[in-house]
């Protein structure tokens, strides 16, 4: 367990795998998955026989203060002679608002940075996800790129968004 001021991050768990399915497919979560087919109950199962054991890309449980799963960060590309890291969060929609995403980025940057002793910590995000862009620049992330309309959502392209924070960055903020 990572304790952070509101949520828990916990370790991924068999018991998580529908929770996790429901949120994927979730109609207002599909928007900012890469992926836009529903995910099946087969396709769930063995993307957790694949990710429990995965050394380079590790998924914690996002707790309330309640101890409910109310969603998801990841780590992907674990890289530890470069010292970086990509991470991401999938909150579900009634768990937002709350202040529990930036809390469990914080928490997972924490993790990262001080535990894992990561020095570069990126993400991605789809330009049109205005509020993860600004709660990402409120955490000290900076824009290092785009790639230009890299993502086909609801008959148009947009941009995916590169930003990132070193390790002395987040230390002084």
């Amino acid at each position: 367990m990572i304790p952070g001021e509101k949520i828990t991050l916990r370790a991924l768990e068999k018991r998580d795998v529908e929770f996790l399915r429901a949120l994927r497919n979730h109609p207002e979560m599909m928007p900012f998955h890469c992926s836009y087919m529903p995910v099946t109950e087969i396709q769930q199962e063995k993307w957790y026989e694949r990710t429990a054991t995965d050394t380079r890309n590790v998924v914690f449980m996002v707790e309330d203060p309640d101890g409910k799963a109310v969603g998801y960060v990841q780590m992907n590309g674990i890289d530890h002679k470069n010292r970086s890291v990509e991470i991401g969060i999938h909150l579900s929609p009634q768990a937002q608002g709350k202040g529990y995403g930036k809390d469990a980025f914080r928490t997972l940057m924490r993790f990262t940075f001080r535990e894992m002793n990561m020095h570069r910590v990126f993400l991605q995000v789809f330009a049109f996800n205005e509020r993860a862009v600004d709660l990402y620049k409120k955490l000290g992330f900076r824009e290092e790129g785009r790639a230009r309309d890299a993502i086909f959502q609801n008959g148009q392209y947009h941009d995916l968004v590169v930003m990132s924070i070193l390790e002395s960055e987040f230390e002084s903020a």
